[in-house]
């Protein structure tokens, strides 16, 4: 179930249908992960460039809960973050990030996003861990074609219409050494047939562009989801950046503490100028993961 052409604007569903909606994106991840088995089997073929030896893909999904009544939080302030076992070397930072404007939604200035969600994550107290902008490009997300995987030495934030409904984007992390290797590479889709809006002016069935580029760079940075049902979450997981989706006319594009404690913890250290217990990593296929 891949999109390829439908239109950008998505009504928000209504209330009545909210667990339908939350369906959606049960299928959308399900489909998501059949279609990266497929490309992991075909690995190398298809005249695309085998994949470096010894390089595998960590495949994290940001979906919709498509309800724009918000819930009130419980009361309660506990926070258990999640990091991935996979991180940027300290000689590797700060990370160099690049923007492909092709198929970006009009009326959003998206590169100063970009920007902001870059100097978000590179100013946390307490962590080492920076991004460094280097401008747009027409470099595409390789990293995320799994049949292939072309690596290019660039970390892309994108736009594409190929990704399943109900997902926002998706972040491909490259790591290499074993299953607790560093990252070498990332790559950043974010869903053009998404009705995106800007924070200050979010209009019913609208999502956050702000928030979802600022979670996707967490993925790029080594985050993980801070936890895996509603049910299991607690108020501060709830709020954060972090958390595995996003609600129409939701915004979470300021970090909170859960997410600066995650990065305080993965990137330990005086920060550039600019903690918690690691969860399980759950692997899908053999050098595919996902969270």
């Amino acid at each position: 179930m891949r999109l390829t052409t439908p239109p950008r604007e998505t009504p928000a569903p209504p209330r009545r249908l909210r667990s339908a909606a939350l369906m959606v994106g049960l299928v959308a991840a399900f489909t998501l992960a059949v279609v990266l088995a497929a490309g992991q089997v075909r690995e190398g073929t298809t005249g695309a460039a085998p994949a470096a030896a010894g390089l595998s893909t960590t495949v994290h999904v940001l979906t919709w809960a498509g309800d724009d009544d918000l819930p009130q939080p419980l009361p309660d302030s506990s926070a258990a973050f999640r990091l991935n076992p996979n991180r940027w070397a300290a000689s590797d930072l700060p990370v160099t990030v690049w923007y492909n404007p092709a198929g970006a939604p009009p009326g959003i200035a998206v590169e100063d996003l970009v920007r902001n969600a870059l100097e978000q994550w590179s100013k946390v107290p307490g962590s080492a861990f920076a991004f460094a902008y280097a401008g747009t490009t027409a470099a595409g997300p390789g990293a995320c074609d799994l049949p292939g995987r072309q690596l290019d030495g660039r970390n892309t934030v994108t736009f594409v219409t190929t990704l399943p409904a109900g997902t926002l984007g998706i972040t491909c992390t490259v790591w290499s050494g074993g299953s607790n290797g560093d990252l070498v590479e990332f790559d950043i889709q974010l869903n053009a047939n998404v009705n995106w809006g800007r924070s200050d002016s979010l209009g019913p069935g609208q999502f956050d562009l702000a928030s979802t580029i600022l979670h996707e760079l967490g993925h790029g940075a080594g985050l993980g989801h801070p936890c895996t049902g509603s049910n299991s979450c607690t108020d501060a997981e709830r709020q954060a950046v972090m958390y595995p989706s996003l609600r129409a006319r939701e915004q979470r594009n300021v970090l909170k503490e859960d997410d600066k404690a995650a990065m305080a913890a993965a990137y330990p250290g005086p920060p550039p100028g600019g903690s918690g217990a690691v969860g399980p990593f759950r692997a899908v296929l053999p050098g595919v993961g996902r969270d």
